[in-house]
């Protein structure tokens, strides 16, 4: 059996069917890519699996379980990063990834450093946020997958912003993540070379 499922998922958006009965399974080391046009119901569909919206039917079956039912367990399987980077802007970088540990209990410093190193993130450590490029805030962003201990990654154009050298430090840290028997659903324009399932809710 798959451990992330969804069922019948139909969403409605400004009297806007955006998809009906949307179905699609995933296991351990499975990425999944959304496509569709812009307002295709992408970022609509993250937040659903996310439990930022609610789908007007359907149901999020994850390790067997249905998540309408057990949504505090389910949030600990997760981690969303939208295409809007929710870190505080009158904190340092450092101050970010800080309370990101405080607030994820279970985590330690241990990948700390691994987290800036890869994001190239030490020389930007006690510098606002609201004073970095929207490159350097993205950084600071993803940097949160590699302190994360969460199976399941939603992610909303990741590489928005991000340079070639930012990008594929990106792509190094999914594909280990999909080794290590994680899961990855993400909405992207880009090209991603990584073998994956797709979806696309343009011909939904």
């Amino acid at each position: 059996m798959s451990f992330f499922e969804i069922k019948k998922i139909s969403c409605i958006r400004s009297n806007k069917l955006l998809f009906k009965n949307l179905n699609f399974k995933l296991n351990n080391k499975e990425l999944l890519i959304i496509k569709g046009a812009n307002g295709s119901g992408k970022t609509t569909l993250l937040k659903i699996l996310s439990g930022l919206l609610k789908p007007i039917s359907g149901s999020i079956i994850v390790n067997k379980k249905d998540m309408n039912l057990l949504k505090d367990e389910y949030f600990k399987y997760f981690e969303y990063i939208g295409h809007e980077n929710a870190i505080k802007s009158a904190l340092t970088v450092r101050e970010n990834l800080n309370f990101y540990l405080k607030i994820k209990k279970d985590l330690t410093k241990k990948n700390f450093e691994k987290a800036i190193r890869i994001f190239n993130l030490k020389n930007l450590l006690d510098v606002k946020i609201e004073n970095l490029s929207s490159g350097e805030k993205r950084r600071v962003s993803l940097s949160r997958l590699i302190l994360s201990k969460s199976k399941i990654w939603f992610l909303d154009e990741p590489t928005n912003g991000l340079d070639k050298i930012n990008t594929l430090n990106f792509f190094k840290i999914l594909k280990q993540h999909l080794q290590l028997n994680g899961l990855a659903i993400i909405a992207s324009h880009d090209e991603i070379k990584i073998k994956s399932k797709n979806i696309n809710l343009s011909v939904n």
